[in-house]
């Protein structure tokens, strides 16, 4: 019961905080912010209300691949901080940007018990696909709109084949990441 609870109210928080920053500028809804804070969100209050009713969670491969592109956010957002390029940390997006990745990691790390997974298993080679389905979607809108959603990148140099590349390398990338979590999950359970 307790676990449920405060999954519901994490899960609310970051819907919560999502609404409050991203609707007054409904343009960067596309942003892996918004996308990996709403699917967090969503995630830990069905999670929330099944644990509160007595059913069986939601699969621990789910909290993986949202943790695997809410950290990219985090840890994007830590990088923001050498001064290379600037992230907003004002009022809600505090939350999106630090808060939210910090509490959802951690709810997946208490919560779900993945002690006797095996770390290297079909199941965890699925895991970075949601980032990479993001990425997709990127390259997708850049070839519409002429550019990228953060901007990382000019859309004149990267080409079809360097996009394959970098999807490759970030997919090996998320994979170890996944990896990492699933080891100190492991860890935690023992």
């Amino acid at each position: 019961m307790y676990k449920g609870i405060v999954q519901l109210v994490i899960g609310l928080m970051m819907i919560v905080t999502l609404l409050v920053g991203y609707l007054p500028i409904p343009e960067y809804l596309v942003e892996l912010t918004c996308v990996s804070n709403m699917l967090g969100g969503v995630l830990l209050t069905i999670d929330g209300i099944l644990s509160i009713c007595g059913k069986k969670n939601l699969s621990s491969n789910l909290y993986r691949a949202v943790c695997v592109c809410i950290l990219t956010v985090f840890f994007i957002c830590l990088g923001s901080l050498t001064g290379f390029f600037h992230f907003n940390f004002k009022g809600a997006f505090f939350f999106l940007h630090v808060i939210n990745p910090i509490a959802f990691v951690g709810c997946y790390l208490l919560f779900c018990n993945d002690a006797e997974r095996r770390i290297v298993s079909a199941a965890n080679f699925i895991t970075p696909v949601l980032m990479l389905v993001y990425l997709l979607f990127d390259y997708i809108r850049c070839q519409f709109t002429g550019k990228f959603v953060y901007g990382f990148a000019e859309p004149d140099v990267l080409t079809f084949p360097y996009a394959v590349l970098i999807g490759i390398a970030v997919y090996i990338i998320m994979m170890l990441f996944s990896f990492c979590l699933l080891k100190v999950n492991k860890v935690i359970h023992r």
